[in-house]
């Protein structure tokens, strides 16, 4: 009652809960407004990409790194092999993602798993990775 009609708080007691109330308001206000703010920017986050049927179907280009056996994996899935652009080293990547299938670009680029989680350790802003994960002989020899 004294804090809603300006009266000082004489007693410690009364100071103690007034400032973990506080404290409380505080610590929930601002966990709402990261939780809020992480929905909305998950929600921007979607990939553009569904699938790999999707990238088929809507004849987008694709990137794949020269030299690779992936490129025997994207004809064996049935890409048109003039949609099927390939790149000398993933730091390519970066430009050829940011342009676009429709810019000169690609729409998406299929690779090995582990190099793509280092691009995607270098360049984590703005692209992700998105299944399905192709399993293939693995690293043998």
């Amino acid at each position: 009652n004294s804090v809603l009609t300006g009266e000082r708080l004489t007693s410690n007691p009364a100071r103690f809960v007034v400032i973990v109330w506080s404290f409380v308001v505080l610590i929930l206000t601002s966990s709402y407004t990261a939780s809020l703010s992480s929905i909305l920017t998950v929600q921007k986050l979607q990939p553009t990409v569904g699938d790999i049927q999707t990238l088929i179907r809507n004849g987008e280009y694709v990137g794949y790194q020269k030299g690779s056996f992936v490129l025997g994996i994207l004809k064996r899935l049935n890409f048109d092999e003039s949609k099927l652009r390939p790149y000398t080293t993933v730091e390519d990547y970066v430009p050829a993602l940011a342009k676009g299938s429709k810019n000169g670009g690609v729409a998406a680029v299929v690779d090995e798993t582990p190099y793509l989680k280092l691009f995607l350790a270098k360049y984590c802003q703005g692209f992700a990775m998105i299944g399905p994960i192709y399993k293939t002989g693995g690293f043998g020899f």
